[in-house]
């Protein structure tokens, strides 16, 4: 997918307009809970990065994606809070982002790359965390249907077994949450997982 081309023409239709519901939910679910320094991959048009600086107290809050004009879009906004965006390539982070955070926070950029770079993403999200530091994320595990058939993508799928495979069976992870969430964008309920994992070693 050529990402700059999509935010060039304006076709984004991962873009609704609002951060996630199941984030969120979360939040309210654990007021408090999140704190400290917050990395957000494939953060888009930002609305999940306002959100986490609007009712939460982390800081620093970086809103990351490949994109220069998606990076462009979310600057655009007011800003809320502390948040501050940047392009750059998760696969490949400049070294002040390793062993970094406290939380990375995960929606749409595990589903967007292809599933060949997945056990690569668990590499990437595991070396931008601090040791004990929490990755929070909800995962698109169907996102299929007449416009999208089954394998191909973006989005791609997955089901908790696999995710289970891949950041547990690494042993770069331990699952500590896991449910499907109650609040969803429209057409998304019942499909996907809110999973929160603690970085190990």
């Amino acid at each position: 997918m050529d990402w700059d081309y999509q935010y060039r023409i304006d076709v984004t239709p991962w873009d609704k307009g609002a951060p996630a519901p199941p984030l969120l939910e979360w939040i309210k679910a654990n007021p408090g809970t999140l704190s400290g320094s917050i990395l957000i991959p494939g953060s888009g048009a930002g609305h999940d990065v306002r959100a986490l600086a609007s009712l939460t107290k982390c800081s620093p809050i970086i809103g990351l994606d490949v994109s220069e004009p998606a990076t462009r879009l979310a600057v655009s906004f007011p800003t809320v809070g502390v948040e501050t965006y940047q392009t750059a390539d998760l696969f490949n982070l400049p070294a002040h982002h390793q062993n970094t955070y406290d939380w990375i926070w995960e929606h749409t950029c595990f589903c967007a790359i292809n599933p060949d770079m997945r056990d690569t993403y668990v590499a990437a999200v595991h070396g931008a965390l601090k040791p004990g530091g929490q990755l929070l994320a909800v995962f698109y595990l169907n996102p299929y249907d007449d416009e999208h058939p089954r394998g191909e993508g973006p989005p791609y799928g997955t089901s908790v077994e696999e995710l289970k495979e891949r950041f547990e069976n690494s042993g770069k992870f331990k699952v500590d949450e896991s449910y499907v969430p109650g609040q969803a964008y429209g057409g998304r309920e019942g499909l996907e997982q809110v999973m929160r994992m603690t970085r190990l070693n």
